[in-house]
C-alpha cells in the first residue's frame, strides 16, 4: 500500500516526464518527426524506442531533429510504413 507522499512523489514525476517530452519538444520541421508523428500521434518517441530498441530520450532527439536518426531507427520506420500500404 502506498502512502499518501509516495502518490505525490508518482504524481510529480508524471508531470515531470510529460513537460519533458511534451509536443513543444518532439514537434519539428525534420521529415524523419514528421513521419514519426503521423505514424504515432500518441507517445511517438515511445513507440519509437520500443521498435527501435533505444532509450526514449534518444528517440525524442531523433523525431525533434536535434540529432540524426540512425540506420536503425530509418529502417524502422521505413519497413513499417511499407508493411501498412
Amino acid at each position: 500500500m502506498q502512502g499518501t507522499l509516495q502518490r505525490r512523489v508518482d504524481r510529480a514525476r508524471q508531470i515531470e516526464r510529460s513537460i519533458l517530452q511534451g509536443t513543444a519538444t518532439i514537434c519539428s520541421a525534420s521529415l524523419f518527426g514528421k513521419a514519426c508523428k503521423g505514424m504515432w500521434p500518441v507517445k511517438t518517441a515511445e513507440e519509437l524506442a520500443a521498435i527501435v530498441g533505444c532509450s526514449v530520450r534518444t528517440a525524442a532527439y531523433y523525431i525533434s531533429g536535434e540529432q540524426e536518426p540512425s540506420a536503425r531507427a530509418i529502417h524502422a520506420v521505413n519497413a513499417l510504413w511499407l508493411s501498412e500500404k
